[in-house]
């Protein structure tokens, strides 16, 4: 297979232009991300919540072990 190559090697090269920065302020409110890690903390030591993530992990890794397999 022949691939031709049809940029003009003598052509100028064009840069890309860069446009403006755009500025972003950050907020951070810690009472807000305390809130957040104390849900996330009950979810870790919530047992029902525990099996369910466990048995998911179960099946998930079986499938995995099977597709691999196959």
């Amino acid at each position: 297979m022949i691939i031709e190559d049809e940029h003009d090697l003598n052509a100028p090269i064009q840069d890309a232009s860069k446009g403006p920065t755009p500025t972003v302020e950050m907020t951070i409110d810690k009472n807000y991300q305390f809130q957040q890690f104390l849900a996330q903390y009950k979810k870790t030591k919530d047992k029902k919540a525990h099996f369910e993530l466990r048995n998911a992990l179960i099946e998930h890794l079986w499938k995995h072990r099977n597709d691999l397999e196959s």
